[in-house]
């Protein structure tokens, strides 16, 4: 009788498994970037969504009121820390459909208040429209104030990543640095005691579509609305605390909050290798101008409602450290009078171009 023969069972040796486990790591390895480049061009997606809105909400605020919002109104009883009121978010709100938010607030009352609750609520206010989900920090923050010893209550504030193009430069009323003009403050209308003298040569200076008392009409975008930004990303996430407590205010009218410029290139901290922007005027360069979290660039909204996104290699003018340690253009001037000008014969990048409404350039579509 012969013997039961039974199967012999072989499993893995050491070395096999470990080759398996090698192959499924170098499996994950190849797929993690590709999971995040596809979450990352769902989060872009939803970023040019939110700006697609807010041009459709600028232009349905044109049709009702023959001009695009105003980037904020001077009031002259707000002058112990800025009297800059109000964004032009504030003016869109019934056309994105925060219509119940806008009913809300009382335009009267400026926003460094803690002793009238009036606009607490919409102050406050978090709305998704205005956040990128690439810099999911924007709807985590908020905005505090509490420097001067009027304000003894943290003034709580809801942020942006979605700021106007004022133009080339912060003028009216900011100076280079990003401070208050030496010159006064405002325009002269009643209740303003100390208004800036060089107010009109200052607003003829803006050349932008949103600005600081703006009321531009279409007509008066000559260089063409598909040639001129409107809106454009601002990435909160990147800034130290002490700065997020400080910007990007969805309700201020101020540059840095709701204003920023074409001054320095798409995503200064980067383009300009200043990094950190909180070395020398870097934080003050990097909140006046675009940046986003997404490679390469950042999405615009243009004045015609399209959406496009800017790289961050798009011809702009050369910008150099000066004597002082500042980032400023090279072939710009800051005069006296609180305007901006050029050197005679400078070359304007594209991407500045692109800021002004009525500078008459001609711009190829090939060159953004």
């Amino acid at each position: 009788m012969s013997p039961s023969i039974r199967p012999r069972t072989r499993g893995f040796t050491l070395i096999e498994l470990l080759v398996v486990i090698a192959i499924i790591a170098v499996l994950i390895g190849l797929l993690l970037p590709a999971v995040q480049a596809a979450r990352e061009a769902a989060r872009r997606a939803q970023c040019t969504n939110n700006l697609k809105q807010l041009g459709l909400a600028a232009h349905n605020y044109v049709d009702v009121n023959l001009a695009f919002p105003q980037g904020g109104y001077f009031d002259p009883n707000n002058q112990a820390y800025s009297p800059w009121m109000h964004s032009y978010i504030v003016g869109l709100l019934p056309f994105f459909e925060q219509t119940n938010l806008y009913n809300a607030f009382n335009s009267s009352i400026r926003y460094y208040r803690n002793d009238v609750p009036a606009n607490y609520t919409v102050h406050g206010a978090k709305i998704s429209t205005l956040a990128c989900p690439s810099d999911p920090k924007v709807l985590e923050g908020n905005g505090r104030f509490t420097a001067n010893g009027e304000f003894p209550v943290r003034y709580m504030a809801g942020e942006t990543s979605y700021r106007a193009i004022s133009g080339p430069w912060p003028n009216p009323p900011r100076g280079a640095s990003g401070s208050s003009t030496t010159t006064g403050q405002g325009p002269p209308i009643a209740g303003n005691g100390s208004p800036d003298p060089n107010w009109a040569a200052e607003l003829a200076n803006a050349l932008g579509v949103i600005y600081m008392t703006s009321s531009t009409k279409i007509g008066d975008i000559t260089d063409g609305t598909s040639n001129t930004l409107l809106i454009g990303e601002g990435v909160f996430g990147r800034l130290s605390q002490a700065d997020q407590d400080c910007w990007h205010w969805w309700t201020a009218g101020n540059y840095g909050d709701s204003l920023q410029t074409a001054m320095y290139p798409p995503n200064p901290d980067k383009t300009l290798n200043f990094g950190d922007p909180t070395l020398t005027n870097g934080v003050t360069v990097f909140v006046i101008s675009a940046s986003s979290n997404h490679p390469g660039g950042c999405n615009f909204v243009f004045a015609d409602g399209s959406v496009k996104f800017l790289k961050n290699t798009i011809n702009s003018w050369p910008v150099s450290v000066n004597s002082n340690g500042k980032y400023l253009p090279t072939n710009i001037v800051v005069n006296t009078n609180g305007t901006y000008s050029t050197v005679p014969g400078t070359s304007w990048g594209v991407y500045q171009m692109l800021s002004t409404r009525n500078a008459g350039e001609v711009i190829s579509a090939d060159a953004f």
